[in-house]
């Protein structure tokens, strides 16, 4: 089975991560605090984000999906290269507008997220995860 995750680029992200790469900043910490990491913190706390790919476990060289990545779609792509080009600007960052997408992720990832993590989405108020299983 297949679960989609629909991912909210929130303005509130977008504050949170308003001063990402805005300074001299090492390029592992941009991909770990970027507005679509930030988004995906709350399932995924070792998450790392490049331009191209969503790494849910990079940090953790011993997990054993070190190596799974999740291709971005184009709007997320996109947004990136826009919100990186602004890193001079912080504040203008926030006025960017809101957006979603969407990953798939199998169940052998699923599996890997912690039970607690996910009890405290569905009781939470968190806008930046929205879950919806699907089969394929």
């Amino acid at each position: 089975m297949i679960t989609q995750f629909k991912i909210s680029i929130t303005k509130q992200i977008l504050e949170e991560s308003k001063h990402c790469s805005s300074s001299i900043n090492d390029v592992k910490l941009t991909g770990e605090n970027c507005a679509i990491a930030n988004a995906l913190k709350y399932l995924f706390p070792d998450v790392y984000v490049t331009g191209y790919y969503i790494y849910p476990f990079a940090t953790d060289e011993q997990h054993i999906y070190k190596h799974f990545r999740i291709e971005l779609p184009q709007i997320a792509k996109d947004f990136i290269r826009v919100f990186d080009s602004l890193c001079k600007m912080p504040d203008t960052r926030t006025l960017l507008p809101e957006f979603e997408f969407e990953i798939s992720l199998p169940d052998e990832i699923i599996s890997e997220v912690n039970i607690d993590e996910i009890k405290n989405i569905v009781y939470k108020d968190l806008p930046a995860l929205e879950l919806n299983c699907m089969t394929n």
